[in-house]
């Protein structure tokens, strides 16, 4: 049996041991990504390739990476984000995602932060958001 390095043991429930003996389940973002699948709107980005860096007080850092209409979340950190964002765990940036929670008033109150091409941290608030129909007003002068 080969030893097993300490930033790197996988065990059989598929989680990984990281440096200091913090860990994250593997599956937990691709379970995550599965949920939201059927509300990615595809082209809804500008360029090529966006990175979204998330980094959190409580929990293990991940980034997502959406190219030619299709999306991944990597567990890790990227080399060259388009953003990052800081957001204090990982169930306050699904809500983000997903929409269950506020965007603008979690920003007011401080619950997120984003450095780098802030445009892109407001069209992710819509990347997943949910299809449901939602009322739209004109404005006429």
């Amino acid at each position: 049996m080969l030893p097993q390095p300490l930033d790197a043991v996988i065990s059989d429930k598929l989680t990984a041991t990281l440096k200091f003996g913090q860990s994250i389940v593997i599956d937990d973002l691709a379970a995550r990504s599965k949920a939201i699948a059927p509300h990615f709107k595809s082209g809804f980005l500008p360029g090529d390739q966006t990175i979204f860096q998330f980094e959190f007080t409580n929990g293990e850092p991940f980034f997502l990476k959406v190219k030619g209409g299709e999306f991944e979340f990597i567990s890790g950190q990227h080399s060259d984000p388009s953003i990052r964002l800081e957001i204090p765990d990982h169930e306050t940036c699904w809500g983000l995602l997903d929409g269950r929670i506020d965007a603008m008033q979690a920003f007011m109150e401080g619950r997120y932060r984003a450095d780098g091409n802030i445009v892109l941290s407001q069209l992710l608030l819509y990347l997943f958001k949910s299809n449901d129909p939602t009322i739209a007003y004109e404005i006429q002068y």
